[in-house]
């Protein structure tokens, strides 16, 4: 740009001279362009016209200020927090532990929940107890120790969806026709997506279920840890990964550990689901454990990679095919969900399509 302009001045004869801004106001005004539009006096609003923002308060919320009324809160409770009184203790940590939406967390998760609306002097004492007598967790949770001696773990990514970790849960009762979940772990930020499937899907199914529900919203990972299940050591899948650019880590044999996340978003995943089942089933209910069962909720963005890198932090990484063969299956595959209708708009590259 500068050596456009300097081309353009070279053909008057001028001399640069500095004079103040105090000396140059009558210049300055006229080279501001004029704009005809009265600026309005108004305030524009943060929300669109026909958006309205309306406050969630949770029942438990009626009943700690409906106990205040008797009991008054004390100074050392923050003006933020609602002071909690003896008879309504119990019931705000049930809220925090035993609902549907909580899924029977820890004593960390528990207390966080608390944390953000509550207060009471023996908050974390009382929270520690209940969690070690829920009679729900003792029969449904296993214990999580790491085994004896030194693991070498595998390298930390350095950005969010560049390694992941697939696994599946098997052995399912059928809910809405799908018995196996199909798990997605990001290694870097611990984020997961649980695909529920009607069965367990072959190595190019599998490629197809990633593209639609991962790659499109995350982009091409470097590297995807596994273990050895047939949909991770054939051929298709290999050859899939090399296309997209990523490597492939298998895990050694009875060494499940090699893959650790993605069994452990599996330990948590079920046992969230034998919760509340195990909840459902003492009441006499008849409702789907799996219509309340906590999940993870990624946002969907625009197509942009300027919104891609306010929401991870990072950009897109795009693949290019050096050698394309058209007559193997994985490039035939990626082929058809690049073409097909919806997901091949703003294609940056000649594979995937859109990544948002």
């Amino acid at each position: 740009r500068q050596a456009r302009w300097a081309l353009f001045f070279a053909r008057f004869e001028f001399v640069i001279s500095y004079r103040p801004g105090s000396k140059n106001t009558k210049p300055d005004a006229l080279s501001r362009l004029f704009s005809s539009s009265v600026a309005s006096t108004d305030p524009e609003g943060i929300l669109p016209e026909g958006h309205v923002v309306g406050l969630t308060v949770w029942g438990i919320e009626r009943q700690v200020k409906q106990a205040l009324t008797h009991t008054p809160s004390p100074h050392a409770c923050s003006r933020n927090l609602l002071f909690v009184p003896v008879p309504t203790r119990l019931a705000d940590l049930q809220w925090a532990h035993s609902a549907k939406l909580a899924g029977h967390p820890g004593v960390r998760g528990t207390l966080a929940s608390i944390r953000q609306r509550f207060w009471w002097p023996t908050r974390e004492h009382d929270t520690r107890r209940f969690v070690a007598a829920c009679s729900v967790c003792a029969q449904t949770k296993s214990g999580n120790s790491p085994p004896a001696g030194r693991l070498r773990p595998l390298p930390i990514p350095s950005r969010p969806w560049s390694h992941i970790a697939l696994d599946f849960i098997t052995g399912l009762p059928s809910s809405a026709g799908k018995t196996v979940i199909l798990t997605v772990v990001d290694r870097f930020s611990k984020a997961a997506h649980f695909i529920p499937l009607a069965k367990l899907p072959s190595a190019k199914e599998t490629a197809q279920i990633i593209i639609e529900n991962v790659f499109r919203i995350h982009g091409l990972p470097s590297d995807v840890v596994s273990d050895r299940g047939p949909q991770f050591t054939s051929q298709f899948w290999r050859e899939f990964c090399r296309l997209i650019g990523a490597s492939v880590s298998i895990s050694s044999g009875f060494h499940p550990q090699s893959n650790g996340q993605a069994e452990r978003a599996n330990q948590t995943n079920g046992r969230i689901l034998r919760s509340l089942l195990f909840v459902t089933l003492r009441l006499g209910q008849n409702s789907s454990p799996g219509q309340n069962t906590p999940t993870t909720r990624f946002l969907r963005l625009r197509p942009g990679y300027l919104l891609f890198r306010v929401a991870s932090g990072t950009s897109l990484r795009c693949s290019r095919l050096s050698s394309p063969s058209p007559a193997f299956p994985p490039l035939r595959l990626l082929s058809n969900v690049a073409s097909a209708p919806g997901r091949g708009s703003g294609l940056h590259f000649a594979v995937i399509g859109r990544r948002l």
